[in-house]
């Protein structure tokens, strides 16, 4: 259990038929169930990478958060070619996460071998979020969020944390997604966490 600033207490639970997990939130007006689904497959027809950030936006704001989910408005320029900030921003408050979905797109390979590649993109996920604060810090940029309104996000006024969110078929058991410090507090998730 983790203390949350609400004093509310939160945790999950497994549900016998191990695609199901529900949430358990403890609040002074009693206890508050919700049933989180597993992820649903993305559809056959698009770009599994494409794919899987679409759906992480989708999720996010479908789950309450419109008004706090943002894409790019336009890439920045980065020397000869054009930068993406983030696969996704989470904003709210003086608070900010940047969002690194990486999706294995073909068919997993024995599991040292998955494990060496999600530890491999782990790396760059970071990396890239790492890059995503220190451009927005240097030159704000212009971010739309789920309902369509257009913020100017100065990276100097959040506190940051990277999010490496991995969409695969089967993470071994045993694969620990680790990196270099970035800077910032980082966690590492799956899509359907």
């Amino acid at each position: 259990m983790t203390e949350q600033p609400s004093s509310a207490l939160w945790r999950f639970v497994e549900e016998d038929d191990l695609n199901g997990l529900t949430l358990v939130v403890d609040t002074p007006q009693g206890t508050h169930l919700r049933r989180i689904p597993p992820a649903l497959p993305l559809p056959f027809y698009v770009d599994h990478g494409a794919g899987a950030e679409a759906a992480v936006h989708t999720a996010a704001a479908t789950w309450g958060m419109p008004d706090f989910v943002f894409q790019q408005a336009a890439h920045a320029a980065k020397g000869s070619g054009r930068r993406e900030l983030g696969d996704r921003l989470l904003l709210a408050g003086g608070r900010g996460a940047v969002v690194q979905v990486k999706a294995r797109t073909i068919k997993p390979k024995p599991d040292d071998q998955e494990a060496a590649w999600i530890q491999k993109v782990a790396a760059k996920a970071m990396s890239q979020a790492k890059g995503t604060v220190r451009q927005l810090r240097m030159v704000p940029a212009d971010m739309v969020n789920g309902r369509g309104r257009k913020l100017r996000v100065d990276g100097n006024a959040y506190e940051w944390i990277a999010v490496f969110l991995l969409d695969h078929p089967r993470v071994p058991d045993h694969a620990v997604a680790t990196w270099q410090p970035v800077g910032m507090p980082a966690i590492a998730l799956t899509r359907r966490d």
